[in-house]
């Protein structure tokens, strides 16, 4: 009986719903009651044939996609944010290329300056370990009790080297970030202001 009825009613009506209630009953009816409006259902025309889903149930899968898809959007748009932030702050900060460039050739002699004075600090204190090592081994080598104060010595030496070898090292790492910065803000500045006179 439901099949006959159901192409009657399909003959006179120019749209159908379909959708399953809270308890998991099909319904079909030509006008939708508000409460299914919010769920999920499907529309069909006069021949029984689906035209439509609206607010159709999505897996699992699908809600982790549009999820990360909205993260990624949000990941973006803060990128976007944060390049127009730093395009405004190089143009406040800056008026030519050449001053780009003055400001950064001082930056990098000043951490130049900074790697040479470690380095001769560096130097200076191994001397001082090698010649305070050559007193304990004097010591040793008569069988003799090594100084306290030799022993704290090169104790302090050795931390003094590791100290300088580290500021080097991390000296070097900011010579090279900055440079890549100095680059980056030189073309970053010539593509808005669209001077391509230093190019």
């Amino acid at each position: 009986m439901l099949p006959l009825l159901l192409t009657t009613h399909l003959v006179t009506s120019a749209e159908l719903y379909r959708w399953v209630d809270e308890n998991g009953n099909v319904h079909y009816s030509d006008q939708l009651p508000p409460t299914a409006a919010p769920r999920p259902r499907v529309e069909l025309n006069t021949y029984g044939q689906a035209t439509q889903e609206v607010n159709p149930v999505k897996t699992k899968a699908q809600r982790q996609k549009e999820r990360q898809a909205r993260l990624e959007a949000l990941r973006q748009e803060r990128q976007r944010q944060k390049r127009i932030a730093a395009d405004r702050a190089l143009l406040d900060t800056f008026s030519s290329v050449e001053e780009i460039e003055a400001i950064y050739a001082n930056r990098l002699r000043d951490l130049d300056n900074y790697t040479t004075s470690n380095r001769r600090k560096l130097e200076k204190t191994r001397k001082l370990l090698d010649k305070t090592q050559r007193k304990k081994n004097w010591y040793l080598a008569r069988d003799r009790k090594v100084p306290r104060q030799i022993t704290e010595n090169l104790k302090e030496y050795e931390q003094q080297i590791a100290t300088y070898e580290l500021l080097i090292e991390r000296n070097l790492a900011k010579r090279k970030k900055l440079e890549a910065q100095f680059s980056y803000d030189k073309e970053r500045f010539l593509l808005l202001t669209g001077d391509d006179a230093g190019e």
